[in-house]
């Protein structure tokens, strides 16, 4: 009898870790979410729920619910024969991201101003101090978290419940888009002025220069990502 081809290693997986011992899957969504936004999960990496289970110590059942979220919110992709898989990113899916957010985000934050008025915004003050100290310390994957708290920050004072959901779904594609557009070129430190400049607007009111300054943060920030997505389709 013919003996079995021998099979070569797996590729090495990367390492995950929980901080302690949890079986919630919005914790487990996080770190997964974590590894994927800083690449320790690149772009169409299979997501074996066994794999995971045991890179993270806990069941299935938990990792399984932290993937349905994730296949929510569009960072994870399913089909019938790969199973699930980290998305790759297209230009396509960048295209649609920026053109709701476009669509979308600047009317809220009008609708924001027209409802706070003139006044000091404690929290995205905070959130801007702490993605500042995320810039110094290189941390992407929790300075693109940081980054979409801020502008949730902004666009969630404007009291529309339709409009605050609506938003809040791109904001794990949004963190995708971004962090791979900074693995093109590194352009936190021009974010981090254009919120600061964006928050200043916002503050005294100033509904039409915070719409404008948001409208071209939005387009200045798909643009590394969109052209590095275009040159390798050209390629």
């Amino acid at each position: 009898m013919t003996p079995p081809a021998e099979v070569a290693d797996p590729a090495p997986r990367p390492a995950l870790a929980l901080e302690q011992p949890v079986s919630r899957g919005d914790r487990v969504r996080d770190v997964i979410q974590a590894a994927i936004l800083d690449a320790r999960l690149p772009q169409g990496t299979p997501l074996v729920e066994r794999e995971l289970s045991a890179m993270l110590g806990v069941s299935k059942t938990p990792i399984r619910e932290a993937l349905k979220q994730l296949q929510s919110s569009g960072l994870v992709v399913s089909t019938a024969y790969q199973g699930m898989r980290v998305r790759v990113l297209d230009v396509a899916i960048v295209r649609e991201v920026t053109d709701a957010r476009l669509a979308v985000e600047p009317q809220a934050l009008r609708l924001a101003v027209a409802a706070r008025g003139v006044a000091h915004c404690t929290e995205a003050r905070e959130l801007l101090a702490r993605t500042e100290a995320l810039v110094s310390a290189n941390d992407t994957a929790e300075l693109s978290v940081a980054n979409r708290a801020f502008h949730r920050c902004l666009y969630a004072a404007c009291g529309n419940d339709l409009l605050i959901d609506f938003l809040d779904k791109l904001q794990a594609l949004s963190s995708f888009i971004a962090t791979a557009g900074w693995h093109v070129q590194a352009t936190y430190d021009q974010e981090l002025a254009e919120h600061s400049r964006l928050l200043e607007a916002f503050e005294r009111a100033d509904a039409e220069e915070t719409a404008l300054l948001l409208r071209r943060h939005i387009s200045d920030a798909a643009q590394g990502t969109l052209h590095a997505l275009e040159s390798e389709s050209a390629t």
